[in-house]
């Protein structure tokens, strides 16, 4: 299996595996290609991040979302995994684990002081992996909102 940055010829099957991530979210998945337009934004623009697939065999098994941000409180740029998913057919067979220490070698290839992530408080699973490989719960609380938008 090899981790490495999506290809304009992931597309159609990186869809799918991001629609799945939707599924098991029980989240609408967007209308309009926004998906799209977002992996559009990454291809043109690698500073804002990158999209993590892993691949075997010509299939994706699952993806990791990396978005660069910046931290005050350090004065220096983090990288947020926003998202890691495994094709749930595919579970337990390393996938995480290789897209997670994939993350983490892009992170520190690229300069980043740090890697930052959150899962769904429910997701159990995901926080026993996260807890295998080295996180860290954080001292934050972590808040959400939608900002109002201007007609």
């Amino acid at each position: 299996m090899v981790v490495r940055p999506a290809e304009r010829e992931d597309r159609p099957k990186l869809l799918e595996l991001i629609k799945a991530y939707f599924a098991f979210y029980r989240t609408l998945f967007p209308a309009d290609a926004k998906i799209e337009r977002l992996l559009d934004l990454l291809e043109r623009d690698p500073g804002l991040g990158v999209q993590l697939v892993a691949e075997e065999g010509g299939r994706l098994h699952g993806f990791a979302s990396l978005y660069a941000c910046l931290d005050t409180l350090i004065a220096d740029r983090i990288l947020v995994m926003n998202d890691l998913f495994v094709d749930p057919s595919l579970r337990n067979r390393g996938v995480g684990a290789a897209l997670f220490n994939a993350s983490l070698a892009y992170a520190t290839a690229h300069g980043y002081a740090r890697l930052d992530w959150v899962t769904a408080a429910d997701n159990q699973d995901a926080q026993r992996f996260y807890d295998r490989h080295g996180g860290r719960r954080g001292p934050w609380v972590s808040y959400s909102t939608t900002p109002r938008r201007s007609a």
